[in-house]
C-alpha cells in the first residue's frame, strides 16, 4: 500500500559553505517523486505518539490511528478522502498534525540513517537534569517551545526536528515554515533550538507536509534548514548525557508499546515522576523520593516477571498482539481488508537484563550489556499488506493488513 510524494527540499536555506550544518549528501535539491508505505507511516505515527515518560492511556496503545487506513485514497499518489476531508477543525487538525510528522520522520529514518528519535522537550529536561540545570524551561508553545524531535543516526550526528502538516495547501504550509507571511513565525524560527558541538551537528530541519484532498490536490512535503534563536547549547562534557537521553526515550518508548509501562517510566524518569526530577536538597523530600522511586522499582520487577511468564515461548521478541477490526473495510490492490493485526515486540534478552538491579541516574548504556548494539540501524520491510518497522535488534513493530 504505497503512495507517491512530491519532496521539495530547499537547498537555499543551508548556510553557505564551511559552515554547520552541511547540505546532506543523501538529499536531493529540488523536487522528486518518492514512495511512501502508508501502513509504515502509521506505525510511526504510533511509535511518534507514544508517551516517553507520562502514565496513562495514550492513543497509540488502542491504535485509534488505524481508522486513517480509510482515510487515504486509491489513487497512485497520496491523498485524503473528501469525507475525512470534511471532518470538523478539530478532528483535521489532529490528522493533519499526525501525518504531518509521521510522513517526514518515516523519510528522515531512513534517508538520514536515524537509529534513535526522542520528543524535544523530553530530551531537555532529561539532559537538563543530568547536568543539574533546574532552571530550564521547555513548552508546547511560544519563547520555549522545543523542537519536535531530536535524534540520533548510525554515524554519532545529532539530529534537530520541527514538523508541520496542513490541509489547507502549500502557501498554507509555507506559513507554518515561516517562508511566507509575517517574518518571525512558524517552524523556521524555532525558538529554542538545540545546538550539539561541531564534531557531533547533524541537520536541524523543518518539514512542512502540505496534505493533497481527493479530486483537488496532490500531497508535498518540503523541507528547510531553519535559523535557530535562542538555542540550547550541549556542551562537548555533556555529550554522555545527550547519548542517555536519547537512549532512554527511545527505550520508554519500545517499553510502553511492548505492554511494560511502568518499566517504561522508570527508564525515562529514573529519579521520580518526571525526567526533570532531580535530588533535593531537603532530608524530608529526599527520603520520599526515594521511597517512591523504590516503590516504583519493586512494581516494575513485577510486571517483567508477569511479562517473562506470560511468554516463556522460546522466541527472540515478545510483546502484544492485537487483532482490530476496522470501522469499514478499504480496499487494497482490489482486495476487502476488514482486519490489521498489530504486532509490538520487543527483544526477551534486554528485558531480561532489565531484571537484574537498579536503574537509576548513571547512563543506562553502562547498566544494560548489549543495549548499544541492539538499538543500532533501523529498518523497514514493506509490502502491500504488511509493514515491518526494525528498530535495531531491540522492537518490531508490524502491521498486516487481511480479509
Amino acid at each position: 500500500m504505497k503512495r507517491e510524494l512530491e519532496i521539495l527540499i530547499d537547498q537555499k536555506t543551508w548556510p553557505k559553505k564551511n559552515k554547520l550544518p552541511h547540505f546532506p549528501k543523501n538529499f536531493h535539491s529540488g523536487s522528486i517523486i518518492d514512495n511512501i508505505s502508508i501502513p509504515s507511516m502509521l506505525l510511526m505515527i504510533g511509535y511518534l505518539t507514544t508517551p516517553t515518560s507520562s502514565t496513562g492511556v495514550s492513543l497509540s496503545e488502542f491504535w485509534a490511528w488505524i481508522r486513517y487506513l480509510s482515510a487515504v485514497t486509491n489513487d497512485k499518489d497520496m491523498r485524503l478522502t473528501e469525507s475525512f476531508y470534511a471532518l470538523d477543525a478539530h478532528q483535521k487538525t489532529i490528522l493533519s498534525d499526525d501525518f504531518g510528522m509521521g510522513v517526514p520522520m518515516l523519510w528522515l529514518m531512513t534517508t538520514l540513517d536515524l537509529d534513535q528519535i526522542v520528543d524535544g522537550s523530553y530530551f531537555i529536561k532529561k539532559i537538563a537534569a543530568s547536568v543539574k540545570a533546574r532552571s530550564v524551561k521547555t513548552g508546547k508553545r511560544g519563547p520555549n517551545k522545543t523542537p519536535d524531535f531530536v535524534a540520533k543516526d548510525i554515524y554519532g550526528n545529532w539530529h534537530v526536528i520541527e514538523c508541520k502538516g496542513t490541509q489547507s495547501g502549500p502557501d498554507y504550509s509555507d506559513k507554518q515554515l515561516g517562508i511566507k507571511g509575517k517574518k518571525g513565525v512558524g517552524g523556521i524560527v524555532q525558538k529554542k533550538s538545540i545546538i550539539f558541538p561541531a564534531g557531533h551537528t547533524g541537520q536541524r530541519l523543518a518539514c512542512g507536509l502540505s496534505i493533497g484532498i481527493e479530486n483537488r490536490s496532490s500531497s508535498l512535503l518540503k523541507i528547510v534548514d531553519p535559523e535557530p534563536d535562542e538555542p540550547y547549547e550541549v556542551d562537548e562534557q555533556n555529550m554522555i548525557y545527550a547519548d542517555d537521553a536519547v537512549i532512554r526515550g527511545a527505550l520508554s518508548k519500545y517499553l510502553r508499546m511492548s505492554g511494560l509501562e511502568i518499566t517504561a517510566e522508570r527508564i525515562a524518569a529514573p529519579l521520580g515522576r518526571t525526567p526533570d526530577v532531580n535530588r533535593y536538597k531537603s532530608r524530608t523530600a529526599e527520603r520520599h523520593r526515594e521511597e517512591w522511586v523504590k516503590d516504583r522499582e519493586k512494581r516494575s520487577q513485577f510486571e517483567i516477571r508477569q511479562f517473562l511468564d506470560a511468554r516463556k515461548i522460546k522466541r527472540r521478541f515478545n510483546g502484544r498482539v492485537r487483532v482490530i477490526e476496522l470501522p469499514r473495510p478499504v480496499i487494497v490492490n482490489d482486495e476487502i481488508i476488514s482486519k490489521v493485526i498489530i504486532r509490538q515486540m520487543i527483544n526477551n534478552e534486554i528485558i531480561k537484563e532489565l531484571s537484574r538491579g537498579e536503574l537509576y541516574d548513571e547512563p543506562i548504556i553502562e547498566l544494560i550489556s548489549g543495549l548499544r548494539e541492539t538499538m543500532q540501524r533501523n529498518r523497514i520491510v514493506s509490502s502491500e499488506f504488511e509493514s515491518q518497522l526494525n528498530f535495531g535488534e531491540i522492537f518490531q513493530s508490524q502491521m498486516i493488513l487481511t480479509e
